[in-house]
């Protein structure tokens, strides 16, 4: 599996929140502190908004504001808030796209190998992530 840079960019930013857990952030200050381009950061922060991850508050005194603590957020609630799904193939996403899932030996360990990433990723909190990091 492989993130997009969309999925890179909401995971500094998630990052960078919780380092700034009950106070506002500025959309100017995440692009320049995390290197994320602005016009691009935007469209990050209304499907991490839609997910339920932060609140984005319009204004002169708005800002950028986690929802939850950064240890009830996981690696893996920012990563299917941008992706939807956490896949290694295609055809765990959808058997009909691959005919041979029925008798390929290799079809039932993608799943098992998806199931055992997605158990890591849900361990993983942005509060571990802040402080420690994942190891």
């Amino acid at each position: 599996m492989q993130i997009t840079r969309e999925t890179d960019y909401a995971i500094r930013t998630v990052l960078y929140l919780s380092g700034k857990v009950g106070l506002t952030a500025k959309a100017e200050e995440i692009s320049r502190e995390m290197e994320i381009p602005k016009s691009f950061l935007m469209k990050i922060l209304k499907k991490l908004e839609n997910a339920g991850i932060l609140s984005l508050k319009r204004g002169v005194s708005g800002g950028v504001e986690l929802q939850k603590k950064p240890n009830n957020i996981t690696l893996y609630d920012v990563i299917v808030a941008m992706e939807k799904t956490v896949a290694l193939n295609r055809c765990v996403v959808n058997k009909k796209i691959c005919g041979l899932s029925s008798r390929c030996p290799v079809h039932p360990v993608w799943f098992r190998v998806r199931d055992r990433l997605i158990q890591i990723l849900k361990e993983i909190n942005f509060s571990v992530l802040l402080t420690q990091g994942a190891a």
